[in-house]
């Protein structure tokens, strides 16, 4: 199979605009979402896939990399929210 992996960091929501818009007051409900199994929509696409809450779950990805590989493997990565990321205040300064 093709030897990638695709990353997602799913922090169910358009990260950097909850930063930007929500300490304003904004309301959140068009940058937020539900919660999606990611790595079941891919698995339904044809790539071998995991969800990743914590560390012991990237045993899985160790796995996938040692072989043998049948097709590219999707990391569901669930993130927080709750915390942006440290340059986020300087990029919407002045928005």
């Amino acid at each position: 199979g093709l030897p990638m992996v695709v990353i997602v960091y799913d922090d169910e929501a358009y990260g950097a605009e909850v930063h930007h818009f929500g300490p304003d007051g904004f309301p959140l409900d068009a940058v937020t979402f539900p919660p999606t199994d990611l790595a079941a929509v891919a698995r339904g696409h044809g790539f071998e896939a995991v969800t990743v809450r914590g560390r012991a779950d990237l045993k899985a990805v160790e796995d996938w990399v040692a072989g043998p590989r049948s097709a590219p493997l999707l990391v569901d990565a669930k993130v927080t929210r709750e915390h942006g990321a440290w340059w986020l205040e300087e990029a919407f300064r002045g928005h």
